[in-house]
């Protein structure tokens, strides 16, 4: 004879678990989020800083300009500059400047005797406006000369000018301001007073 086994109990539903819940975007993205939170503030700062101190920095603007009369000249690193000279040229054939225009050449003499200096190039400045003028001579069609510099030859000592013609418009009268910053002046440069 066989033992049949013992009753079961009755079946009931069993619900399944639930399955574990997923963390959140916020959650999961937690350790990102508080990094950029941080970052980008700080980053946006020391790119602010880097920008502001190479245009406002120590030395990296010229601030302090040093007048210098018509005729007379000036040392600065190192350097005799001047006197200017220079007027308006009416010959322009050949030229390609603009109607409405004159064309203004300049000429600052450089005495850099005992070493080499460097410079940017000088620009016009009107006095009354305050208007400014860049050098223009590839543009008008005047080929670059050596013996006509623009800027200074900063590997080599000796005397030399500095020859830039500006395009003004007509109503530019004047008088002008012509200056030039020497890289090693620190924060100052010179302003030629100019009469055409």
């Amino acid at each position: 004879m066989t033992i049949p086994p013992p009753p079961l109990p009755p079946a009931t539903a069993v619900e399944p678990a639930p399955a574990p819940r997923r963390p959140s975007w916020w959650r999961r993205n937690a350790v990102a989020l508080v990094a950029l939170a941080v970052l980008a503030p700080v980053t946006a700062v020391a790119v602010g800083w880097q920008e502001w101190y190479q245009y406002f920095g120590f030395g990296a603007r010229a601030v302090t300009a040093i007048t210098v009369d018509e005729d007379a000249s000036a040392d600065l690193a190192g350097a005799e500059w001047g006197p200017v000279r220079g007027g308006e040229i009416d010959d322009v054939s050949g030229l390609d400047v603009p109607d409405g225009t004159r064309l203004i050449a300049v000429a600052v003499p450089v005495d850099a005797s005992t070493a080499g200096i460097g410079c940017e190039t000088p620009k016009l400045v009107e006095r009354a406006t305050g208007r400014e003028w860049r050098p223009v001579r590839l543009e008008i069609g005047l080929l670059s000369d050596p013996d006509e510099p623009e800027t200074c030859l900063s590997a080599e000592a000796g005397e030399y000018e500095l020859v830039v013609p500006f395009v003004v418009p007509d109503d530019a009268e004047g008088p002008f301001w012509v200056d030039v910053r020497p890289y090693d002046a620190g924060g100052s440069f010179l302003r030629f007073a100019f009469e055409l």
